[in-house]
């Protein structure tokens, strides 16, 4: 798992969320698929089928694409990702490697510019068919003034999650993004089709 030395409170609050908890899939209609290649809407379907670096490609794909979207320059601090295995209902854990990967990184973008990027990427996710789980602009513009800007939406086939927010220091947003339940795939799959996988960035 990567970190950043000292993220802002904010930030690390809002990606701990998302390490804690397991939603999430994205679509970018005919430019980019979702981590699991497509529609996941039932407790009995069969879950995704993806390498964990497949996972990560995607989810560096999908950031990078908000954040040119929406205008905001993902800077120099290292991204934030993690691998967590799914967890039942009653704590259990399956056997087959099934994970959900949350992943983050923070932008540099000025404090007066934060509500403009939280619109834009409002609507660029909309259009894509995510639905807005929460959305609060900084009040008048202010940078000091509270609550601090918050988004989040969740694609309702899929069921990837998409936060940005601003961070409690100023000229400085997080993008993350958090993937449903995967499951890798088997061994012999893998092995047939694809060379093994290096540890690089692990």
């Amino acid at each position: 798992m990567t970190t950043s030395s000292h993220p802002a409170r904010t930030a690390v609050t809002r990606l701990s969320r998302l390490i804690a908890t397991a939603l999430l899939t994205t679509t970018l209609g005919a430019c980019m698929s979702s981590p699991g290649g497509g529609k996941y809407d039932g407790k009995d379907d069969p879950l995704p089928v993806k390498s964990q670096q497949e996972s990560l490609d995607w989810a560096r794909q999908i950031i990078a694409h908000v954040a040119q979207a929406a205008g905001a320059r993902i800077n120099e601090e290292p991204e934030i990702f993690g691998f967590t295995p799914c967890t039942g209902r009653n704590g259990e854990h399956a056997p087959d490697g099934r994970y959900t990967l949350d992943y983050g990184v923070h932008a540099d973008v000025p404090d007066d510019q934060q509500n403009d990027v939280l619109r834009k990427v409002r609507d660029l996710l909309t259009g894509e068919g995510l639905k807005v789980t929460e959305y609060r602009e900084i009040p008048g513009g202010n940078p000091s003034a509270q609550p601090i800007a918050a988004f989040s939406a969740r694609h309702p086939d899929s069921r990837y999650v998409m936060d940005v927010d601003s961070t409690e220091g100023h000229h400085r947003m997080s993008l993350a993004v958090r993937t449903p339940c995967l499951i890798p795939p088997s061994e012999s799959s893998s092995s047939s089709s694809s060379p093994s996988p290096t540890a690089a960035g692990s």
